[in-house]
């Protein structure tokens, strides 16, 4: 009995409490997550590997809610012929793209769309769908702007002639792109100050602009889907722009949850979102996670605080996390920010100029090489597009063998964990994880046992386990029933970003 107490206390330790070690900046620190990079390179006696994912093309892919951020380029913050190949290698089927009015219109009543053309264009080829953020300013029109870009300077306070240059530009830009882009999301990020200027952010304001430029759009699209943007989730800014009419205007609306736990108060902050678009006309209004990530490196003093300022492994973690949890708030879309980090020059906001920004990308900036999260990303895409289909079922995780119950300690663990189960052309598929913090260097644990009711379907008769952040594939070797007939998975990992199981037959073709 005292080795189970012994080894759950240690449990408990690694689970509430840092040590010093955990509080390094760099994964190559001791006591620094790359440990957990290399949890399955020992043998476990549970699992027998059998192979790897393969990557899916997103022309290969026939939907998915799965989107990259493109954004930037009004800036000419990145190369994105350096990008398109790359991207369509992940299986992503959306990119966000900003439409950049300054770099457009560069001359009063001249418009020049080659370079968004280009973007757009290349997108389409390679199989993955582009979708507008309309914005920003332009300082032919505008005075006292910060940069040329005049990001967050908003085109009512300028007078009627700036009012009537963005009218004519949004005009020329939905006629010149129809048939080939159906979502615009319009303005980004309203209600933080520094992205709605000269003035104060209103949300009765934000609406005004929403209607009398999605009215032009529809007038050239008929069936443009009108979209649009907060920073936010739910605070009395959102509740005034929703019950001031917003579902009128608008067919989606994107949110940015930025946050070092993906999963922290965000399901019931959705559910209470669309409950107030369903209570105020907005039942129609769907919720996408419009721009959301994590990065590799943070500057010191980042606006997020966190503690580990360079780590692949933990964006490439959070970014997984990030997909799942806006699949399990049933969101439709999510787009992570971005593809590229924004180093090759300084990146220009709408107050600063930043030298050193946070590198958000899934490919590095200046040698366009892939990151850990862009592996993360192609395993995700492949094994969650369109076949794959959120369903409820039972599964439960049996921490017992490592901490029997007639001992007394914390199960905390046991309702921590998370699971969620999906059904993949037929077969169900199980994804569990420990929602820990990432930058936590949270140690794993082994030995436990996945229960499941396999009554859904095809059942699973040959299981595997999917290791989603390096791809690896695995036989499971342990399979019981009890006395309830559920069948127990057992002799399983446990990690902090998501572990699949299902049967080998549901991913049939994707594992080389």
């Amino acid at each position: 009995m005292m080795q189970y107490i012994v080894l759950f206390v240690l449990f408990v330790s690694t689970w509430f409490f840092a040590d010093t070690a955990s509080a390094q900046q760099s994964d190559t620190a001791p006591g620094a997550n790359s440990q957990v990079d290399d949890f399955f390179e020992k043998p476990l006696a549970g699992l027998n590997l059998i192979g790897k994912l393969k990557p899916v093309p997103s022309c290969k892919i026939t939907r998915s809610g799965v989107s990259i951020g493109f954004e930037c380029l009004d800036r000419y913050i990145f190369d994105p012929g350096l990008c398109y190949d790359k991207l369509a290698e992940t299986g992503a089927k959306w990119a966000r793209c900003q439409t950049g009015w300054c770099r457009c219109e560069k001359e009063k009543g001249t418009y020049d769309f080659q370079w968004l053309d280009d973007v757009v264009d290349n997108l389409r080829r390679r199989g993955v769908q582009p979708w507008f953020n309309v914005g920003y300013g332009n300082s032919l029109y505008m005075t006292n702007t910060y940069g040329e870009a005049a990001v967050g300077f908003v085109p009512l306070y300028y007078g009627d002639e700036t009012l009537q240059a963005w009218k004519s530009f949004v005009r020329a830009l939905s006629r010149h792109f129809k048939g080939r882009v159906t979502h615009w999301e319009i303005w980004n990020e309203p209600e933080v100050e520094s992205f709605w200027q000269p003035s104060k952010p209103d949300p009765l304001e934000y609406l005004k602009l929403v209607r009398l430029t999605g009215a032009i759009i529809r007038e050239e699209i008929p069936d443009a889907k009108i979209g649009g943007s907060s920073a936010h989730i739910l605070e009395p800014y959102t509740v005034k722009l929703v019950k001031g009419g917003a579902g009128k205007e608008m067919d989606f609306y994107c949110v940015h949850a930025y946050r070092v736990q993906p999963e922290k108060d965000f399901i019931g902050s959705i559910a209470s979102l669309r409950r107030l678009f369903n209570e105020n006309g907005g039942l129609h209004v769907k919720i996408w996670q419009g721009e959301s990530g994590f990065a590799s490196h943070f500057p010191p003093k980042h606006w997020l605080h966190p503690y580990v300022l360079d780590s692949e492994s933990n964006q490439a973690k959070w970014l997984l996390r990030r997909f799942v949890t806006d699949m399990r708030a049933g969101i439709e879309l999510t787009s992570f920010f971005q593809m590229v980090d924004m180093t090759a020059k300084p990146y220009q906001m709408a107050k600063t100029t930043q030298a050193d920004p946070a590198r958000h990308g899934i490919l590095h900036g200046k040698t366009y090489e892939r990151k850990m999260s862009f592996h993360a990303l192609s395993h995700y895409c492949a094994v969650f597009d369109c076949d794959t289909v959120k369903t409820d079922l039972y599964a439960s995780i049996n921490f017992d063998k490592i901490a029997p119950r007639t001992n007394r300690v914390s199960r905390i663990p046991d309702v921590a964990v998370i699971t969620q189960g999906f059904i993949r052309k037929g077969w169900p598929l199980y994804l569990y994880y420990m929602p820990e913090d990432v930058q936590f260097a949270y140690s794993g644990l082994t030995n436990i046992t996945l229960q499941v009711m396999n009554d859904v379907g095809k059942g699973i008769k040959n299981p595997v386990l999917v290791d989603m952040l390096k791809g690896r594939v695995f036989e499971i070797k342990e399979v019981g029933r009890d006395s309830s007939g559920c069948s127990n998975f057992k002799k399983l990992p446990l990690t902090d970003y998501p572990l699949v199981v299902t049967d080998r037959e549901a991913l049939q073709g994707r594992i080389d």
